[in-house]
């Protein structure tokens, strides 16, 4: 008998070996590698022609202006990103300054001397957005002075400016005939901060 079970053992292990080796568990893989995630370009960028785009321009430079002068101020903003911009504010920041000596005429009215009353006789007499064929006019603007409008926010555009679009703004700018003789060798600097959001 106890053949038998030596046997009956060794065939079972036999089978149990064979039945391992047999039998197979199919597997497979699938890789996903180098995938990426990348942000876009925001970026704008000014200009007084609409051919060259700069972050930081000199727009303009007027002098020598008299009461009833009225100047216009022409510049460009682009979209030089390849994400769409929805909103572009612009900010004026004004600094009166004495430009020089004071004259026998204005040494006569100005009773301050250490700053200029300029950007207070500086009237916008208009200001425009032109996107595509459509121009828009900021009536709100109109007829406020430089003084009254330093450190505000303007809403410029909103919508879509997608990229490489353009839009063309046209500031118009009168030195009021009211300005007496304290504004005389006055000067203002206009700093102009133009902000785009997504």
């Amino acid at each position: 008998m106890r053949r038998r079970e030596v046997v009956l053992s060794a065939v079972l292990l036999l089978l149990a070996a064979l039945a391992g080796l047999s039998s197979s568990l199919f597997t497979d893989i699938a890789l996903s590698e180098n995938n990426e995630i990348s942000s876009g370009e925001f970026d704008i960028g000014i200009s007084k022609g609409g051919e060259r785009f700069y972050n930081d321009l000199k727009l303009f430079d007027f002098s020598n202006l008299k009461p009833g002068d009225e100047k216009t101020v022409t510049f460009y903003v682009k979209n030089r990103g390849d994400l769409e911009v929805s909103r572009i504010t612009m900010t004026i920041y004004v600094n009166d300054l004495e430009d020089g000596a004071l004259s026998p005429a204005e040494k006569e009215v100005d009773n301050t001397t250490e700053r200029g009353e300029l950007s207070g006789y500086l009237v916008i007499t208009g200001l425009s957005v032109q996107h595509g064929g459509t121009t828009t006019d900021l009536t709100e603007v109109a007829g406020r002075t430089l003084r009254e409008l330093d450190g505000k926010e303007i809403e410029l555009f909103k919508g879509s400016l997608e990229e490489g679009e353009v839009l063309k703004v046209v500031m118009k700018v009168k030195f009021s005939p009211e300005a007496g003789n304290e504004c005389q060798t006055d000067k203002v600097e206009v700093n102009m901060k133009i902000n785009a959001e997504q």
